[in-house]
């Protein structure tokens, strides 16, 4: 029997399995992943306390612009799902500004209006035809133009990425779906106060009916356990020895073939690949996230997620989990997920984190402190790719030396691409598909 291993039980290598046994039925696939069955689902993790449910790897939605996606993913909830209009906004100042920001410029009063849509206007008519932007920062004012840009895209994204934008490479803002793109014509009518849609692909989106985001991964991983897909929990890849035929994990699983979904920094270590790919996985860069979990004796308003400009606000986005679904929270009561970003290496102080957040969240008016009843903290190593200016490069050269090895690699860590969940599972079919695993099977 031919032995596919997959290293890592996330959502990219549930999805490889499910892949995999559906295309080749009398494979043996088995996954190796280093956290407990309990702790199961990384950033798709939801938790329950005193009947508060929260997603601890922050808001997470389910959409595609793909609809074979889309329906896999609605399917294998059974489509036991919630329907959403998104209700999403930029707070900027005491304003809510409908998401996407230059779709929502009619909230404005018309003298700002006028002054953002001048600016774009102004970048579009100076931009030549061969405009190609060296970093995201050019990018975002070539696109935006220079209101836009320093109100809000300049200030979130720095808050985010914890880096100068003219150190982050301009390549992810291409990847379909990936960030919404200005539409002037949408962009006009805001400007004379019409309301418009922008991200179209996600002003619908889905949300589990019970059990938070993780009954999207709990799902999966049901399917894949149909399919005979044996998961090793609890197993860290400490160590993977190429062998002329195949490999071994940990000295012990012989793999025929062998998958990668974990971060390429832990699957170079193993390997111990020679110094120059460590160099070369060295320059990939990421922050870790926290996530703040607030349990609340208040409804909430008609809000999904907030994106929080404001430099003097520790989180640079929140979300009403309570609004993704009446059973996430008690009757008359609500729920709220902050995200705060951690620069690469560094260690979050939490209980700090949490007071800062408690008191941003009162000075913006959210709650007062005297509506919170407990707060949960998540902390997550592997938050957000980072796409520095020499991404494309380092990653090519990791990736191209997998490819050497005989190893495939995908998912958000396995790539190093900030990928949608949407976007993951894409990727994890068609390396599949692109694969020829019908030479092992003769």
């Amino acid at each position: 029997m031919v032995h596919s291993v997959i290293l890592g039980c996330g959502l990219a290598g549930l999805t490889i399995s499910i892949a995999m046994k559906s295309r080749y039925p009398q494979m043996d696939v088995t996954i190796i992943e280093k956290s407990e069955y309990k702790q199961r689902g990384g950033l798709l993790c939801s938790e329950n306390d005193r009947g508060f449910i929260f997603d601890t790897g922050g808001s997470h939605v389910i959409f595609s612009n793909k609809e074979d996606i889309l329906h896999f993913m609605l399917s294998i909830l059974d489509n036991e799902v919630i329907t959403h209009e998104r209700k999403a906004f930029i707070l900027l100042d005491d304003l809510f500004v409908p998401y996407p920001f230059e779709n929502g410029l009619h909230v404005l009063p018309p003298e700002l209006r006028a002054e953002a849509f001048i600016s774009f206007m102004e970048a579009q008519l100076s931009r030549p035809n061969d405009w190609s932007p060296k970093n995201f920062e050019e990018w975002i004012y070539g696109s935006f133009g220079k209101w836009i840009a320093e109100k809000y895209l300049i200030p979130y994204n720095e808050k985010i990425w914890k880096r100068p934008l003219s150190q982050i490479d301009v390549s992810w803002t291409f990847t379909p779906g990936r960030l919404p793109i200005p539409d002037w014509r949408g962009i006009a009518k805001a400007a004379v106060g019409i309301p418009t849609i922008g991200y179209k692909v996600q002003s619908t989106f889905y949300y589990p009916l019970k059990g938070g985001i993780q009954t999207l991964y709990d799902s999966l991983l049901a399917k894949a356990e149909n399919l005979k897909v044996r998961i090793i929990w609890c197993e860290k890849v400490r160590e993977v020895k190429k062998l002329e035929e195949g490999f071994i994990i940990n000295g012990k699983y012989k793999a025929d073939i062998l998958i990668n979904t974990i971060p390429l920094p832990q699957l170079v270590e193993a390997l111990n690949a020679p110094e120059y790919i460590v160099k070369n996985v060295e320059h990939l860069d990421y922050n870790s996230i926290v996530v703040v979990g607030i349990a609340l004796k208040k409804s909430a308003p008609q809000q999904h997620w907030v994106y929080v400009p404001d430099k003097n606000v520790i989180f640079h986005r929140y979300a009403w989990i309570s609004n993704y679904s009446h059973f996430n929270a008690p009757k008359g009561f609500s729920s709220i997920i902050a995200e705060i970003t951690i620069p690469k290496g560094h260690q979050p102080k939490i209980e700090e984190n949490v007071e800062k957040v408690l008191e941003d969240f009162e000075r913006i008016g959210t709650f007062k402190r005297q509506d919170v009843i407990f707060t949960r903290t998540w902390f997550h190593k592997y938050g957000y790719p980072i796409y520095t200016l020499d991404h494309k490069r380092v990653r090519e050269n990791v990736l191209s030396w997998l490819t050497e090895q005989n190893i495939a690699s995908t998912g958000r860590w396995g790539s190093w691409h900030y990928w949608n969940m949407d976007k993951v599972i894409e990727e994890a079919f068609l390396l599949i598909e692109q694969q020829n695993y019908k030479n092992y099977l003769t």
